[in-house]
C-alpha cells in the first residue's frame, strides 16, 4: 500500500477499529438477484426506492465515489449479563450498529470520517448506501458465515461492519472475491436455529427470522414461531452462540460493562408490557433504539417473551396489561400469553 493507505489504515486502528481496508466501488447486481431469490425479502428488493435496490447501485448512485474505506469494530470481548441476553441481542447491548449521537462509537464513526476528509477526500458518511458485507468481503477484512454473517479473526461475527465512499483511488486490499469461512458440512447454525429461519447455508426465510418479527407488527410468521422465539425481544444470538468460529470470541469474553450490569439489574419483562415514558427512556431506549419506534410493537414483544418464561406469577401482570391497551395486536398476544401460561402446556 502507498502511504495515503498506511495513513488511513494507522488512524482507523489508532481509533479502536480492528480492522481496515479498501474496496473499489461498483453496482452489486448480484446482491439485489440474490435478495430476490429469498424468501420474503420483496419489502426490502421489489420497488425502485427499497433499501437493497438502491445499495445494489451503489456506483450508478454515487458516480463520484471511487474507492470504498471499510473497517471493523468488534464487540466480542465484553461479558455481557445473562438477565439481559435473555431479551437483547449482544450487538445492541453494545450500542455499535448505527450508534446514537454523542456516544463513545458514533465519535469513532465521526473521527474516521472527519480524518478522510482532512486527507481531501470527499466522504459519505451514511453507512446505507453501500453492500457493507460484500464491500468488507472484497477488502478482504471479513469471510462470510453460514448463519448469514460477517466474521473476522478477532471477533468472530460479534462485529459491526463501517463503509465510507470516497472519491479518492485507493489500492484494494483484498482478492475481490468473499469467501465462505465455515468448515465444509458444518450445519450448526441451521439446526440451532430455534425459528427455523436459516434454511441453507447463508440462507434466511425473513418471516421466521426472530429480529425481523421483534421489528414489526406485520409482515412475518408472528403467532406461527411465537413459541419458539423464548423471552427474546430485540435479536437473538442463538446461530453465533453455537458456531465453532465464534468459540474462541466467547470463550475470552471478560470485560464487564458497568452500564450494562446496571441496565440488567433495572430489566424487568412486566415493565416493557406496560412501558412508560420513564422507563423506555432510562432502560429500553439506551440498548433498544435501533428499529422500533411504535411502543406497542415492544409491548407487544414483552408479551410473548412473558408467554415464554413458563411463569405463572406473570398472569396478574399480563390480565392487567390486557385492560389498558386496545391495540389489537398487543392484546392478541397478551391473550396468547395468558392461554399459554394458564395451560396445562407449560
Amino acid at each position: 500500500m502507498g502511504s495515503r493507505e498506511d495513513a488511513i489504515v494507522r488512524k482507523g486502528l489508532e481509533l479502536g477499529f480492528s480492522n481496515v481496508g479498501f474496496a473499489a466501488v461498483r453496482d452489486y447486481p448480484e446482491y439485489l438477484e440474490e435478495a430476490r431469490s429469498r424468501p420474503n425479502y420483496g419489502i426490502f428488493a421489489d420497488a425502485d426506492d427499497a433499501l437493497i435496490t438502491r445499495l445494489s447501485q451503489t456506483k450508478t448512485l454515487n458516480p463520484w465515489a471511487k474507492s470504498i474505506v471499510c473497517a471493523t469494530l468488534g464487540f466480542s470481548s465484553t461479558d455481557y449479563p445473562e438477565a439481559l441476553l435473555r431479551s437483547v441481542a449482544r450487538i445492541y447491548q453494545a450500542r455499535v450498529y448505527s450508534p446514537q449521537p454523542g456516544t463513545v462509537h458514533a465519535f469513532q464513526l465521526d473521527a474516521f470520517a472527519d480524518f478522510l476528509e482532512e486527507q481531501g477526500m470527499r466522504v459519505e458518511r451514511n453507512q446505507f448506501c453501500v453492500p457493507q458485507r460484500i464491500a468488507c468481503a472484497e477488502a478482504g477484512i471479513v469471510t462470510f458465515g453460514n448463519n448469514n454473517f460477517a466474521y473476522t479473526k478477532q471477533d468472530g461475527s460479534f462485529v459491526v461492519l463501517v463503509t465510507f465512499l470516497v472519491d479518492a483511488e485507493l489500492a484494494p486490499t483484498g482478492t475481490g472475491t468473499p469467501a465462505n469461512g465455515c468448515p465444509a458440512g458444518c450445519t450448526r447454525c441451521i439446526d440451532a436455529c430455534p425459528t427455523g429461519a436459516i434454511i441453507g447455508p447463508q440462507r434466511l426465510d425473513l418471516d421466521r427470522c426472530i429480529l425481523f418479527n421483534n421489528q414489526r407488527f406485520e409482515p412475518g410468521a408472528q403467532e406461527e414461531i411465537w413459541a419458539d422465539m423464548g423471552e427474546r425481544i430485540h435479536g437473538c444470538d442463538v446461530c453465533q452462540e453455537v458456531c465453532p468460529r465464534n468459540h474462541h470470541a466467547l470463550a475470552n469474553a471478560s470485560d464487564t460493562d458497568p452500564f450494562l450490569e446496571l441496565l440488567a439489574q433495572e430489566f424487568d419483562l412486566e415493565k416493557v408490557l406496560v412501558l412508560d415514558d420513564a422507563y423506555y427512556d432510562a432502560v429500553v431506549q439506551p440498548i433498544m433504539y435501533n428499529y422500533i419506534k411504535d411502543r406497542d410493537i415492544f409491548r407487544r414483544n414483552a408479551a410473548v417473551a412473558l408467554g415464554n418464561t413458563g411463569d405463572r406469577a406473570h398472569l396478574p401482570a399480563l390480565r392487567k396489561a390486557r385492560e389498558t391497551t386496545d391495540n389489537p395486536h398487543v392484546l392478541k398476544a397478551i391473550d396468547w400469553a395468558i392461554d399459554r401460561l394458564a395451560s396445562e402446556r407449560v
